[in-house]
């Protein structure tokens, strides 16, 4: 049987990392929701500011910043998948009603320690600012407002 930490490491694109994130909830929390999409919108970025992704609350969606991914794929690949099972696994887990940001983010911590301790996952999760020089645009970036919805159904990009 897969473990969740081997599920990571094959995963290949957005939405198998959403499903594993749903899987390391599942088993640390004993929570689940079906129904929640996922969209890509270029948010931009502020000088020294970043909205990773949101969750409207009382939505079906999350909303992921492509800004912060196409910084990324640019300066440090190898952290796409731990940036973006963080930043998926911390709105999911607002998509589940806890709202208080303080909670969500030792919730993602947590859950990151208990499967990826010491890795640069469980890093992000802990201190997500220590990244910003790989995922900001110096001096900021603007915003392209045209969100596409991943289809959760079918193949799709990382990035």
């Amino acid at each position: 049987m897969k473990t969740v930490r081997e599920d990571f490491e094959n995963a290949k694109n957005v939405k198998e990392i959403f499903e594993v994130v749903k899987d390391a909830v599942r088993l640390s929390l004993n929570e689940s929701r079906a129904g929640i999409d996922l969209g890509l919108i270029d948010l931009g970025n502020g000088h020294g500011q970043l909205l990773s992704a949101y969750y409207p609350v009382g939505s079906n969606i999350i909303v992921l910043n492509k800004t912060p991914l196409k910084r990324v794929t640019e300066t440090r690949p190898d952290l796409m998948k731990p940036y973006v099972f963080v930043v998926l696994l911390h709105e999911y887990i607002h998509s589940l009603g806890y709202l208080d940001e303080n909670t969500v983010r030792k919730l993602t911590h947590g859950i990151t320690k208990s499967i990826f301790n010491g890795s640069t996952i469980t890093e992000m999760a802990k201190d997500m600012t220590k990244f910003f020089p790989l995922l900001l645009y110096p001096g900021g970036h603007p915003a392209n407002g045209k969100m596409h919805v991943i289809e959760l159904e079918q193949p799709d990009y990382i990035g």
